[in-house]
């Protein structure tokens, strides 16, 4: 896997990911870091790192010296890494062997079940392709809106504007999307950029900072993608919204889409905010274009 994606995932890039969630620290420096974690699809739930508790600890202790000789060979001689946690220490011997074979020893204050708990989310965010788009994603009106358009097309001047009215900021610039296990989409921010946003004219800004932690949201399904393009004279637009939402296809998934022309004087968050509610009344099976041709339908045939 590279870094993430694949089949196998090099233990020094495990490492960097693992290191925050699992509270992992390197008891043996960089040896075994090279050594490469294989997960094939029968061992996505059970991939090739082991992890040791008190149980572990208290039997190796109990045993005699050919016993734990045998065990700990039997146990981690094919490992490329072994975390130990509880706050535990390693027994000498194993630390020797580990040194020995080349394999990465880790700890953690985290307990056995916490640290196996944190250790299938990880995998699990491994196992699922990742596509980057650039644009905005909110959260508004209950509802993921991935927000795309040209550069320099008002992006992130619409999400700030839309922040401020009560809406919960996920990601700007650069959004990180992959599936979940339903197969839906989930967009998030880049660890880098997140709480950021560039505004032109005021540079870098901290969304959490200004408008509080209320503002964020970590992550959310993506359920609309609102195209903003530039407004073109002479260009026929879909003026009673027949032909809408399109679909944009994402990692395989269409997600429905709707394109706003942005034009001077138009109001874009609000256009943003309508756009969602319409987009939830047609989810419900109302759509006020086909409301409107049906009165005239009607109208026409009395004539």
């Amino acid at each position: 896997m590279n870094e993430g994606r694949g089949d196998s995932l090099q233990v020094r890039h495990f490492y960097q990911k693992a290191k925050i969630p699992l509270e992992l620290r390197p008891v043996s420096g960089r040896i075994g870091f090279l050594k490469a974690i294989q997960i094939s699809e029968s061992q996505r739930n059970s991939p090739s790192v082991e992890v040791w508790g008190r149980n572990e600890i208290q039997k190796i202790e109990r045993m005699s010296w050919s016993q734990r000789n045998a065990f700990i060979q039997d146990r981690i001689r094919n490992l490329p890494c072994l975390i130990l946690t509880d706050g535990l220490s390693y027994p000498q011997d194993v630390t020797k062997k580990a040194k020995k074979w080349r394999i990465a020893l880790f700890a953690t204050g985290l307990s056995k079940s916490k640290s196996k708990a944190q250790l299938r989310k990880l995998f699990s965010s491994f196992e699922s392709p990742q596509h980057i788009l650039s644009g905005g994603l909110l959260h508004i009106f209950r509802r993921g809106v991935l927000i795309l358009g040209d550069s320099g097309v008002g992006k992130s001047e619409s999400a700030l504007e839309l922040i401020s009215r009560g809406h919960l900021f996920v990601s700007d610039d650069v959004v990180q999307i992959q599936k979940d296990k339903d197969g839906k989409l989930i967009g998030s921010a880049a660890s880098l950029s997140r709480n950021f946003m560039e505004i032109r004219g005021l540079g870098i800004i901290n969304i959490k900072k200004i408008f509080g932690e209320e503002s964020i949201c970590p992550q959310t399904r993506i359920d609309l993608v609102i195209m903003l393009k530039r407004w073109k004279e002479g260009k026929e637009y879909d003026r009673l919204g027949l032909k809408f939402p399109e679909n944009q296809k994402i990692l395989g998934v269409d997600v429905p889409k709707i394109s706003i022309p942005v034009a001077p004087g138009r109001n874009i968050a609000t256009l943003i905010e309508v756009a969602c509610k319409v987009f939830m009344l047609k989810q419900k099976g109302y759509h006020a274009a086909l409301e409107i041709t049906e009165k005239l339908d009607r109208v026409l045939a009395i004539r």
